[in-house]
């Protein structure tokens, strides 16, 4: 096949593969347009995990009505002039290439108005085809209106995944802005029901907003400034070294780097946990044009971000900001001694070993607190815990309408969902005893369970909610256990009738091991 240059509609469409991989990359692109533009409050609202819309609107500057149509050509900025500018860039768009890029993949409407104008202009695109450019009114700042995302590119639109999903990467990209920028009034509605809503605030209130006041009380923080710039941030470790969550800003560009992830795993060795991390660097110390997302960052001196970062790391401290008696609930004391059973210790992370009235027991974790948690979803003693931000869970029609049947019954155990879209709910509350990081897969699960196996509610979820085989338990948390079973009505088996424990009597002990007295038998040879 001979060498040709491609049709102008195919170039579109592949430099659109190159910024726009999902609705949340169109999410990302038009945030980044208002933020440059000094927008104060920006409402981000999606339609059907944004294939069917996403809209963006802002109070900043505007167009005026000669750059419009521009705006939407490639290679069309106010950002740079010259391409010595390219290595002291210090905003978020500046390739000429979001809109117009958007625009050949969707149906593309964009209405705009500068402060002093006394009307508005309207664009609309489809497929990368401008209509003329026409008055219209509009308060000051910029709404984009994205639809039909991939329309025209039936084999992009084949790779997008659930909706679930792609509700989950607008809700993260979302996230990451709203940590960049506390000082900004930001909201997000999936069809039409909001899911956060960020007013001004400073930064420790914006963290506490994203990741509940139970993460916020475990933070600590960091700092470091060198000559050649500042590093911030903070962190919550866990044992758990497959939970691992980085945030990377650079100059409060989400970023990926492989030198920050390097030097957070380095100070932080097996541990898992939560970074968020803050570099501040002279835009010539770094280049952010080699991803066309501008999702990558380089370093022009890796060491030295490497030695600045590492150093932070390694003076970090329980910020002032947020003390334990603001954001937690005071510990649950325990002793040793539990209604007459002595705490041992935690057996192969499965089972806990106790010691009553002479005889060993050897308790199934996970069966003990499935007991417990049966008694308190029976006895009606499980509160309500709301989510910060609410879990997107998608379901089948068939689940969903299984659901619908029940909700009073799911309401009672602590969950409240609301519709979505179709087949989709946003789980607002649940029980307090399930992790909010996992709720909308538990739930999923249990919904599946209850309906297909015919399992009571609350066996399935106090099954789903209890602590697994294999989990290390801390001794407090060993000991609230305990305390717990022991003045369950049942403690003899789970939800499900298995038996929690095995016991053995210290006598029989004695007599399998051969020792009926005090010593061996040979005590004066020098046995014990």
């Amino acid at each position: 096949m001979p060498i040709r240059i491609l049709p102008p509609d195919v170039q579109q469409k592949i430099a659109a593969g190159e910024v726009v991989e999902r609705p949340a990359s169109v999410v990302k692109e038009l945030m980044e347009n208002a933020l440059d533009a000094g927008a104060q409050t920006i409402r981000v609202e999606v339609e059907e995990a944004g294939r069917r819309l996403i809209r963006v609107t802002d109070d900043g500057a505007g167009l005026a009505a000669a750059e419009v149509a521009l705006a939407c050509e490639r290679f069309a900025t106010s950002k740079i002039q010259h391409d010595r500018d390219l290595t002291r860039v210090q905003t978020f768009g500046f390739r000429g290439e979001a809109l117009p890029s958007i625009a050949a993949i969707s149906r593309l409407r964009l209405l705009s108005r500068p402060p002093r104008a006394p009307l508005g202009v309207v664009v609309k695109s489809e497929g990368g085809e401008l209509s003329p450019v026409q008055e219209a009114g509009a308060p000051v700042g910029t709404c984009v209106e994205v639809a039909d995302l991939f329309y025209n590119t039936p084999a992009r639109l084949q790779f997008m995944r659930s909706l679930r999903t792609e509700y989950g990467h607008i809700m993260g990209a979302f996230t990451r802005f709203a940590l960049a920028f506390p000082e900004k009034t930001l909201s997000l509605s999936f069809d039409g029901r909001e899911v956060y809503n960020f007013p001004s605030v400073p930064f420790q209130e914006r963290v506490a907003a994203c990741f509940g006041h139970e993460t916020a009380s475990r933070l600590e923080t960091f700092e470091n400034t060198g000559l050649n710039g500042r590093v911030w941030g903070f962190l919550v470790t866990q044992e758990e070294a497959w939970r691992r969550r980085y945030y990377f800003f650079v100059n409060r560009r989400a970023v990926r780097n492989a030198t920050l992830y390097r030097v957070v795993r380095d100070s932080l060795g097996n541990d898992g946990g939560m970074v968020c991390l803050f570099v501040e660097l002279h835009p010539s110390q770094l280049n952010v044009n080699i991803h066309p997302a501008k999702t990558e960052v380089r370093f022009r001196d890796d060491p030295s971000v490497y030695d600045l970062v590492r150093g932070g790391l390694q003076r970090r401290s329980a910020p002032r900001w947020l003390s334990a008696s603001q954001v937690a609930e005071d510990g649950v004391p325990y002793g040793e001694q539990h209604t007459g059973f002595s705490l041992v210790g935690q057996v192969e992370a499965t089972f806990l070993l106790t010691l009553s009235e002479g005889h060993l027991y050897l308790l199934d974790q996970h069966a003990a607190e499935e007991r417990v948690l049966y008694e308190r979803l029976q006895n009606g003693e499980v509160q309500r815990r709301s989510l910060i931000s609410p879990q997107v869970v998608q379901l089948s029609a068939e689940e969903h309408a299984f659901f619908d049947e029940r909700a009073e019954v799911f309401a009672a155990c602590g969950f409240s969902a609301e519709l979505f879209g179709p087949h989709v709910l946003a789980l607002r509350a649940l029980p307090d005893f399930l992790d909010p990081r996992t709720s909308g897969l538990t739930f999923s699960r249990l919904v599946t369970r209850v309906r297909t196996q015919k399992e009571d509610l609350h066996q399935a979820l106090s099954c789903l909610g209890a602590i697994k085989a294999g989990q290390v338990l801390e001794r407090e948390a060993q000991g609230r256990l305990l305390n717990a079973w022991t003045q369950t009505a049942n403690p003899h088996a789970c939800a499900h009738n298995r038996p929690v424990y095995f016991r053995l009597s210290l006598d029989e002990v004695r007599r399998k091991v051969g020792r009926t007295g005090l010593g061996c038998g040979f005590e004066k040879e020098g046995g014990a």
